[in-house]
């Protein structure tokens, strides 16, 4: 019984001071740690026209999607619009290891996990107000803003026996919607601003599993699940610019606001035990633990430019956060320094163009963004910190004009982005994402 208990405390210490609150392990099988905010970043895009263009849209957008991008260019829809949308995502890591390390030695082996889901993504409603001069628009909605998908496996199998000596996956779903209230007026010809208020509802589901075989010094197969189950919710504005100052010239910019999120979180730790002697199960009490904390983002700044010619746009896009802004509660049990010294400023840019063939009443679109990660991994203890290759999308999509009323878009991003140990020069992780769009508007 006094083997059980040790070994029980050691894994559970281990498992503990891997993940404290609202902090993920990354990687989740390396033997150092870091603090990772699931909200900071995870730039997921709203929209089919604006993601067959690579999201630049803050200087070009024209429908529903202003809500998001830029409030001031609602002043442009000039007929009551209805809109929604769906995604789908697949997700695929590639765990495998580099250097001094074989990736087929006799404990180590390439794995790879796929994550798919399909969700609702928009809802939005734009309703233009007759005047006299100029353009006075407001807009409601509902949009789908950050994705916390994620999946990773690592599976140690001893090729000898073909046992199974270690497991350890990760499996994150969850996201954050907005709800957005605007309204956009033109103050000259060519001068538009516009302004939201948005509130943050959402959840991020963190599920961890640990799978040891021991059969030598101790004995034991163990396992153990860690459950972490994050509800977001929070508030902010956004401030929208927009000017025309050449027919075929557009230029805008945003201001978004700090947004404070409110995080309640339950912690669930499940442990079980088997002597592969006596065959005995020590299986204690699952672990529950509920706990509240707040956590503000920083401001956010965005400008693009736009040029459009009579078949042809094309758009750029640059976003400036500053993360090591990021303010956590006291509550969290967080240093603020912690933050500065892990996160990171990170300058977002998008490039799209978008062709249009009157003939065939069709658009179509090509573009490339990149998101990079927002914080710098670091072990706490010695400073070592780990190299991660910026997330990278290409993108393609199409439009389609039925009856004059009625608008399908469709788009594919497929995005990639590398992790590896900085360290050890051992461990990789390749991650691909393939997202798809689909919206729909009827305008009256």
């Amino acid at each position: 019984m006094l083997k059980k208990t040790c070994i029980y405390l050691l894994l559970s210490i281990l498992l503990f001071i891997s993940k404290g609150s609202s902090q993920e392990i990354i990687p989740p099988d390396s033997s150092y740690w870091s603090v990772e905010e699931a909200s900071a970043g995870n730039f997921f895009g709203v929209g089919a026209r604006a993601m067959g263009m690579g999201g630049a849209q803050i200087a070009t957008s024209n429908d529903a999607s202003g809500l998001v991008y830029n409030p001031a260019r609602l002043a442009k829809v000039k007929r009551i619009e209805f809109s929604g949308g769906m995604t789908h995502q697949r997700l695929n890591n590639e765990t495998g290891f580099i250097g001094n390390v074989q990736p087929l030695s006799s404990y180590n082996q390439n794995q790879s996990i796929t994550q798919s889901n399909t969700r609702f993504s928009s809802a939005n409603i734009v309703l233009p107000v007759p005047t006299y001069r100029g353009s006075l628009v407001f807009a409601l909605g509902f949009n789908r803003m950050k994705s916390f998908d994620r999946a990773f496996d690592k599976t140690f199998v001893d090729l000898a026996t073909g046992v199974t000596l270690f497991d350890n996956s990760v499996l994150e779903s969850g996201g954050i919607n907005m709800w957005s209230f605007a309204g956009a007026i033109d103050l000259s010809p060519n001068f538009s601003i516009g302004g939201a208020v948005n509130y943050w509802q959402g959840e991020d589901d963190y599920l961890q599993g640990y799978y040891i075989l021991d059969p030598n010094k101790f004995g034991y197969e163990v396992r153990l699940q860690n459950r972490y189950l994050n509800s977001y919710s929070g508030w902010n504005g956004k401030l929208g610019f927009s000017v025309e100052p050449q027919k075929f010239l557009s230029l805008g910019a945003i201001i978004d606001f700090p947004t404070k999120f409110s995080i309640d979180q339950t912690n669930t730790y499940s442990y079980d035990s088997l002597d592969l002697v006596s065959g005995e199960h020590f299986t204690p009490p699952p672990y529950d633990k509920l706990g509240h904390y707040e956590l503000t983002h920083p401001y956010s700044f965005g400008a693009g430019m736009a040029l459009d010619f009579r078949y042809v746009t094309l758009a750029g896009d640059i976003y400036f956060t500053d993360w090591s802004q990021l303010k956590p509660s006291a509550e969290l049990g967080v240093d603020e320094k912690l933050y500065k010294k892990i996160y990171k400023s990170v300058t977002r840019w998008h490039l799209g163009a978008e062709f249009t063939m009157p003939e065939l009443a069709t658009t179509v679109r090509i573009g490339y963004y990149v998101d990079p990660l927002p914080y710098k991994t670091v072990d706490l203890t010695t400073n070592r910190w780990y190299l991660k290759s910026d997330r990278r999308y290409f993108t393609l999509g199409a439009g389609f004009l039925i009856d004059q009323v009625l608008t399908l878009d469709v788009a594919w991003n497929h995005g990639f982005n590398e992790f590896r140990d900085d360290w050890s020069q051992m461990i990789k992780e390749s991650y691909s994402t393939d997202k798809f769009f689909v919206s729909l508007a009827y305008r009256l």
